[in-house]
């Protein structure tokens, strides 16, 4: 995979669209994680462009690995892709160092490609902070995961319309997303989202939104994921929430769908559902 075949896959645009091309930022991050002498630890990293990636000492049984975008945000016409590989038996976790931020577009689309690979027996979480979309902004997002039937896949996605503590009026975005996940080379999972326009009438009505201005769907894909449920069920009835989520499970995936009109009360609700999981501890960078 390569930055460079991004854009000719997920979008196409007439020559000389955009009159900053020169100028758009482009990322790509490329770790491969491998067991030596029982330890998870570096195969191979590549970094491209904006994109880095740091490895803190964290206090898991696993290689933990925190991205950071040094453009301090994205906007209209950045291409930015990261592929993380665990390779047999490894244990591999993957976050952002802080939340990213789409800004306002000219027209083109944001463009972001997430690939994930798990080889026999091994176990992957890829829980990055919240994506917040701003006005006006333009995102396509592709997410792709490919499974061994024995392996272990934790993915989360958090996104944000705006800022509604600085009352920010969404009238007018672009949000496409894709996911495609494959166990041994069948498709299991595929979802995509689409809001283009206004989202404040899009998701007024009770049955598109009711108000709601953050969203995260929350998949995990195990030989025991159905087993989780209960406990996952069981977290999200803790107590009065101020997030409305919904779990279930079946063909070994459990899939948890939550929604809020407040970003800080959908974190809350996703992060005590990631502990009920088994080993999906959160990194460092999500407290500090």
């Amino acid at each position: 995979m390569s930055v460079t075949g991004l854009r000719s896959k997920t979008a196409k645009t007439e020559p000389h669209s955009d009159p900053l091309a020169g100028v758009r930022a482009r990322g790509l991050i490329e770790l491969t994680a491998d067991v030596c002498n029982g330890v998870t630890r570096r195969a191979r990293v590549r970094e491209e462009g904006a994109l880095r990636i740091r490895f803190p000492n964290e206090r898991f049984d696993r290689l933990d690995a925190v991205i950071v975008n040094v453009a301090g945000g994205m906007t209209g016409g950045d291409e930015f892709a990261i592929a993380l590989n665990a390779g047999p038996d490894a244990r591999l976790a993957a976050s952002t160092v802080a939340a990213e931020k789409i800004y306002r577009s000219s027209g083109d689309p944001t463009l972001i490609d997430v690939s994930l690979r798990l080889d026999a027996g091994a176990r992957l979480i890829w829980i990055p902070q919240e994506t917040i979309i701003f006005a006006n902004a333009r995102l396509k997002r592709r997410i792709r995961a490919d499974l061994a039937a024995d392996a272990s896949l934790t993915m989360c996605e958090t996104t944000l319309l705006g800022r509604t503590a600085m009352g920010e009026i969404m009238d007018d975005i672009g949000w496409r997303e894709q996911w495609r996940i494959r166990r041994d080379g069948q498709l299991i999972f595929a979802d995509a989202v689409r809001i283009d326009g206004d989202a404040v009438h899009l998701l007024s009505r009770l049955a598109t939104g009711n108000n709601a201005r953050a969203f995260a769907t929350l998949l995990h894909v195990a030989p025991d994921a159905e087993a989780q449920c209960e406990r996952v069920r069981e977290a999200l009835d803790q107590g009065e929430r101020a997030c409305e989520a919904a779990a279930t499970a079946f063909d070994g995936m459990l899939i948890v769908r939550l929604v809020a009109q407040h970003g800080h009360d959908l974190r809350a609700t996703l992060m005590d559902c990631l502990a009920a999981l088994p080993d999906a501890g959160l990194p460092r960078s999500w407290s500090t």
